[in-house]
Order: structure tokens, then C-alpha cells, then sequence
């Protein structure tokens, strides 16, 4: 019974510890979803780490000296854990290598604390098959994916909306303690009783059955490639944030409790449908992921994701060994898991130009299924009919088809034509153009981030998000205005630099963009920024970063006039958008300076959060809608949010607004009578803060 406690505990805490780190970096390294495939690299490869330790002091160590060993570790680990992994740090001089950097920093700050909480459940497991020779030793594994399911549901719903970063932080550090201390006395406790339990276990016969390693590796891969494409995916709905990577994760701790722990899912039938089920959810994402809705969008990815993982999970199940063989089990699904996040955020990135390792990940799962059950059904070839007319046909014939699909979703031609197409760290980007609308557009993602003309004279009118009635048009003509003087403008975010088109010949434009592939394709493919005869800076990088850089140089420039306009759709950089970020922004514009933000996006409304925190920062907010491009089929609207200076006379735009309907504005309680303003009439959770900001408080439900 404890020992089962102890294996629960433990991977509660391994789990929950995971969206807790993801969120640490966001701020760090743009808002990209390629953070958490990083960290799911990171964490596959520490839980090898840890089946490494677990199998080999299993083998190698006497019982006494495994004990006495792991509980010297779990306290240097507790100990170091406190003095080292919530320590401040700079961020690696890595900028370059953003992969390589977010690995060492998490090595840095909980690899060891991490290694240890991975390797427990597989050592406890063999201690407590040792010493109770219980007849279902793998029951213990089930649960304990389980209870990292329940983490991993935990943070999005009852942690990230309410406690800010650093008291997740703290409470996970003494939660941390609380199992070291419980683990070190339990450790203690097989100590003492080692020579019982070796006498126990000598009574048993030796086990030298061994499954088929290279099968469960590949299997193991399969499923963890599967994740990572859908956590991207997913991603692309328009929400980077750790509440939603959590729930593919979780999809897919449920797949492996459910396959260790019901019996159906060794079947070769469950598992074929199963498996072609996810193919075709997972082939209808990549065919369709432009026009579904985002709902729609995640709940296939996550649908593929659990049936995939039920399937390739269900076929490890039934190749797993006897239980003296635990520990090198667990390392041969670590190890796959590992090398299925390396490819997937490594190799993947680097060997494709876009999201092709999905195809990858279903071509080597529906090979590896039909090559064991085709081996293990040809004995029955010969005196089964169902076999030899149904089941072994029916193994062959599904991955030949799902080949075909593959090569015809590949090779297909698109309405538009595919220009040019780069892959970095951010994403996908992409330059496509439509003959039918005469027009180039940039994508990043499954969004357009600007269009330009094809041929004829470059249009305002012929952007999708700055036409000459958008907000980002007025600032630029209340600023010229305003300042009899050349403008000093800054850009947070590129795209295709359409907003070029507004600046006089002596302004000048400074343009932070942190995706290297969008200054190429920017530069090469759309003439906005050549069309600005004045001074043109682009600078590769985070925008708050480099800000803040600014910021502690000597003489940094003040700016007429700033731009945050690095989120439209499918990213959402809550880094950008905090109380801090606004307080950034406002020390770096001039003394009647102001600020416009890009706040368009179909799957949360920003307003209400932003007005409240501008509000905060001493701003004076005010909401310019405007219609998307003629061409653009949505009923959607462009949404600008300008942010003047305290005591500016606020102009009266077309489209303009500055106050919400009581429904949106969170300052505002509609049952509440009128009369004097409460002292604090913002509630808590309505402002965003570097630690304490959730997607849940914008969500348009």
C-alpha cells in the first residue's frame, strides 16, 4: 500500500512540474509552441535517464545498496533542488541555438530532481514485486499514468488561472520535500528488510523470457513523434499556452493507463482500427486544419493522439516481460519516447520544410503493427479461414493504403501556389500565391500574416490587417499630426512590413521580429520594406528583449510612435501583453507617444483584459474595429487596441470605442448598484501579469 502511495506521488509531482516549467520560458523565447516540444524533449530524455539509473542499479546492486543509494539521492536531490532550480537566471547566451539553450537551462534548474522523480516508480515497482511477488506488477504502472493524467488536467483548471508562477513554484518545491522525506524512510525501511526479501525472491524461479526490444522502441517512438505533432498542431488554433499542450500530454498518459490496465487493447483488431482510425483524424488535420474551426481543430489532434497511443501502447502491453525484466522494459519505452521527441523537435525541423513527421510517425506505426501480427497470425494461415481470408489480408493491405493516402494528400496540387516555404524554430512560413485574387500572402502557420498585389502598385487597402481604415492607419496619421518632426517608429513583429506604407520618407522604422524565417521571406518575396525610401532597421530577436536592451544602453531612442503586433490568430504571446510589458513600453515612448496592438484573434477577446491592465499601466485605452480585406471571406473584424497618454483628448474615429458593454469591461459588476467606484474595481485575474496571466480570462467560450 505505500509503496503504491509513493509511486502515485511521484508521478503526480513529475507531471505537474512539466506545464510549470513550459510556462517559465514563454516569456523567454516568443510564445512558439516549439518551447514545449523542447521541453517534451527534454523530459522524455530525463525519464531515460532515469529507467537507466533504475535498470541498472536493479542489475547491477544488492538490494541493501539500491536502498541505501536512492535514499542518499532523494535528499542531496531535495537539498539541491532548494538551492539551485528556482534560482534567478539570465537567459543562456544560446539566442542562436534556442533548442540547445532551453536544454541546458532546464538541466540547469531541475534535471537532477527530475532524473530522480523518473527513476522512482520503476525501482519501487521491482522493490515491491521483490517483496510481495504480487501477480499483477504492472497494475502499479497503469496507475501511476494516472495519476499524471490528473496532474496534468490540474494545472489548466485549478493551478494556472488562480496561483501566480512563483507560488506554483514554492508549492511544488515543498510538495517536492514532503516526498523525499517519505522516500528516504521508505528506502530505509527496504534496507532493513533486504535479507528477507532476497530470501524471498530466491525461492522464485529465474525469469528469461525477454520481448522483442527494437518492436517496443519503435512502437514507444511512434506515439511520442504523434504527441509532438499534435501539441504543433494544436498550436495552431491560436493558443500557445501551457493549459493547452497539457491536454494532448494528457490524452496521452490516458492511453498508456488504459492500455496497461484493460485487456481488449492487445487484440489485433482493436488495435487496427484504432490505429487507422487516428491516421485518417490525423490526415484530416493536416488536409483540413485552414478551415476547421478551432474546437474542431484540437479535438481531432487529440482524438488521433488517443487513438494512435491506444493502439501502439495496447501491442507494448502484450509484448511486455516478466516482471524481473520491469526496469529494461521501462528503459526500451523510455528510450523509444526519447528518440521520438529528438526527431521530432531535432531532426524534423531540420530535414523538412514544413509539419511532415506526422506522416513519418503513421508510416512507421502501421509498418511495425502489420509486421507482428502478420509474423504472429502466419502459424494460423493454414487452419484458421478467418485468418487466412480476413485478418492477414486485411494486416497487409491497411498500411499499403494508408501509403497511398499519404503520397495523394502529398502529391495533390494546391489552389494556390506554394511560392517559397522555410522552417526555423517559430514555425512554419510560407509564401503562397492565389492567380484568382492576384495576390501574394505570407502564412505563418495556417494564418495569413499579410498580402500583397502580385502585380500593380502596392495597396493599404490590399492587407489584411492595416487598410487605411484600421487603427493601425489612424495611429500613424495622428502621430504625423501630432509631432511636427520626423517619427521614430517601432515594430514589434514583421510580417510582411506592411506598415511601411504609412511612414513618410523621413521617418524612421525599427522592426523587431524574433523569427528568422519571416525577415527572409519578407525581404525576398514582398516589396513593403523597399518601399519605404527612409531609414529601415530590422533587428532579429525577441521585441520585449531587445526593448529592455535598449533600455540599458546609453541615450536610447524614444519612440512617436510603437507597434506590438506579434500575435494575429495562431500565436499569443502573453509575455507581450503583461502589466510589466506595458510598463516596458511606456518608458520607451516619447512623452505624448502611443501605443497600437494588433488584438485581432477568432478564439479569445483581449479587450476586456487589456483595457484593464493599460488602465493599470496609465494608459488611456481605445478600441478601433475596422473590416478584414474584401477578399477575406470571415465576417471577422480587425481589432486595434490604441493606447494614448494620461490627459490626451481621445479622437473620434469611425469604428472607435473607450469603454466596453458592462459584459466585457471587468471593471464594471452589472448587478452591482451604481454609486461611488470602489477603491479596486478591477478583480483579480483581469489584469496580466509576468506571473500571473491565463488564456482562460480571454477565452470567447
Amino acid at each position: 500500500m505505500r509503496s503504491g502511495i509513493l509511486i502515485l506521488s511521484n508521478a503526480f509531482l513529475l507531471f505537474l512540474i512539466q506545464p510549470i516549467l513550459g510556462k517559465s520560458l514563454l516569456p523567454k523565447w516568443g510564445g512558439t509552441a516549439h518551447v514545449w516540444t523542447t521541453c517534451l524533449l527534454f523530459f522524455q530524455t530525463a525519464l531515460l535517464a532515469g529507467y537507466f539509473y533504475a535498470s541498472k542499479t536493479h542489475k547491477k546492486l544488492s538490494l541493501r545498496s539500491q536502498a541505501t543509494l536512492h535514499a542518499i539521492l532523494w535528499g542531496l536531490s531535495a537539498i539541491a533542488l532548494t538551492a539551485l532550480a528556482w534560482w534567478p537566471s539570465q537567459t543562456l547566451p544560446l539566442a542562436n541555438f534556442p533548442t540547445l539553450a532551453i536544454l541546458l537551462e532546464l538541466i540547469l534548474r531541475i534535471g537532477p530532481a527530475f532524473v530522480l522523480l523518473a527513476s522512482t516508480s520503476s525501482l519501487v515497482s521491482a522493490w515491491h514485486f521483490r517483496s510481495t511477488q504480487t501477480h499483477h506488477p504492472y497494475s502499479l504502472y497503469a496507475l501511476s499514468n494516472l495519476t499524471s493524467l490528473a496532474g496534468c488536467l490540474l494545472y489548466p483548471i485549478a493551478i494556472e488561472p488562480w496561483l501566480s508562477l512563483p507560488t506554483q513554484q514554492i508549492l511544488w518545491t515543498i510538495l517536492y520535500w514532503i516526498l523525499a522525506i517519505a522516500m528516504i524512510t521508505y528506502s530505509l525501511s527496504i534496507r532493513k528488510n533486504a535479507s528477507d526479501i532476497q530470501s524471498l525472491l530466491n525461492g522464485q524461479p529465474k525469469i528469461t523470457d525477454r520481448p522483442q526490444w527494437p518492436l517496443l522502441i519503435g512502437l514507444s517512438a511512434c506515439s511520442s513523434v504523434v504527441l509532438s505533432t499534435a501539441t504543433s498542431h494544436a498550436s495552431q488554433a491560436g493558443l500557445i499556452v501551457p493549459g493547452l499542450w497539457v491536454l494532448p500530454l494528457a490524452v496521452y498518459l490516458g492511453t498508456w493507463w488504459l492500455a496497461f490496465w484493460l485487456k481488449p487493447f492487445e487484440s489485433w483488431s482493436i488495435q487496427t482500427i484504432l490505429f487507422y482510425t487516428g491516421a485518417l483524424l490525423g490526415l484530416g488535420v493536416v488536409a483540413f486544419k485552414l478551415w476547421l474551426p478551432w474546437v474542431a481543430l484540437v479535438g481531432c489532434c487529440l482524438g488521433y493522439v488517443a487513438c494512435i497511443g491506444l493502439a501502439c501502447h495496447g501491442l507494448i502491453y502484450r509484448l511486455r516481460p516478466e516482471p524481473d525484466h520491469m526496469p529494461a522494459f521501462y528503459l526500451k519505452i523510455a528510450l523509444g519516447g526519447a528518440l521520438g521527441s529528438l526527431f521530432a523537435t531535432v531532426i524534423a525541423p531540420w530535414l523538412f520544410s514544413d509539419y511532415y513527421e506526422l506522416h513519418a510517425a503513421l508510416v512507421l506505426g502501421a509498418l511495425l503493427i502489420a509486421w507482428y501480427h502478420a509474423r504472429a497470425m502466419s502459424k494460423k494461415l493454414f487452419y484458421d479461414p478467418f485468418t487466412r481470408r480476413i485478418a492477414w489480408p486485411l494486416t497487409i493491405l491497411c498500411p499499403t493504403l494508408l501509403l497511398g493516402a499519404l503520397s495523394t494528400l502529398l502529391l495533390t496540387p494546391s489552389p494556390e501556389t506554394l511560392v517559397d516555404q522555410k522552417r526555423d524554430f517559430y514555425g512554419v512560413v510560407s509564401v503562397i500565391e492565389n492567380h484568382k485574387q492576384s495576390l501574394r500572402a505570407m502564412l505563418h502557420g495556417r494564418i495569413r500574416h499579410g498580402t500583397e498585389p502580385i502585380e500593380g502598385p502596392l495597396d493599404p487597402d490590399q492587407t489584411t490587417y492595416y487598410q487605411t481604415d484600421s487603427g493601425a492607419a489612424l495611429a500613424f496619421g495622428w502621430a504625423h499630426n501630432q509631432f511636427n518632426q520626423p517619427l521614430s517608429i517601432a515594430v514589434i513583429g514583421l510580417g510582411t512590413g506592411s506598415l511601411s506604407l504609412y511612414a513618410n520618407t523621413q521617418d524612421h522604422l525599427r522592426y523587431f521580429e524574433i523569427s528568422p524565417a519571416v525577415c527572409e521571406m519578407a525581404k525576398k518575396h514582398f516589396g513593403y520594406l523597399t518601399a519605404h525610401t527612409g531609414s529601415t532597421e530590422i533587428l532579429v530577436g525577441d521585441g520585449r528583449r531587445l526593448l529592455e536592451q535598449e533600455s540599458q544602453s546609453n541615450n536610447p531612442p524614444a519612440y512617436h510612435l510603437m507597434f506590438v503586433d506579434a500575435f494575429a490568430n495562431d500565436s499569443l504571446p502573453i509575455h507581450l501583453l503583461t502589466l510589466e510589458a506595458l510598463e516596458l513600453y511606456k518608458k520607451r515612448l516619447a512623452p505624448e507617444g502611443i501605443l497600437a496592438m494588433n488584438i485581432t484573434n477568432r478564439n479569445l477577446d483581449l479587450a476586456p483584459v487589456l483595457f484593464a491592465t493599460s488602465k493599470q499601466a496609465g494608459f488611456i485605452p481605445l478600441l478601433v474595429e475596422s473590416k478584414l480585406a474584401s477578399y477575406e471571406p470571415s465576417s471577422r473584424k480587425v481589432r486595434w487596441l490604441v493606447l494614448f497618454p494620461q490627459n490626451t483628448p481621445l479622437p473620434a474615429w469611425p469604428g472607435s470605442r473607450d469603454k466596453l458593454a458592462p459584459s466585457q469591461d471587468p471593471s464594471v459588476d452589472p448587478s452591482t448598484p451604481r454609486g461611488p467606484a470602489p477603491k479596486d474595481p478591477v478583480p483579480k485575474g483581469t489584469i496580466w501579469t509576468d506571473q500571473f496571466a491565463s488564456p482562460l480570462h480571454a477565452m470567447r467560450w
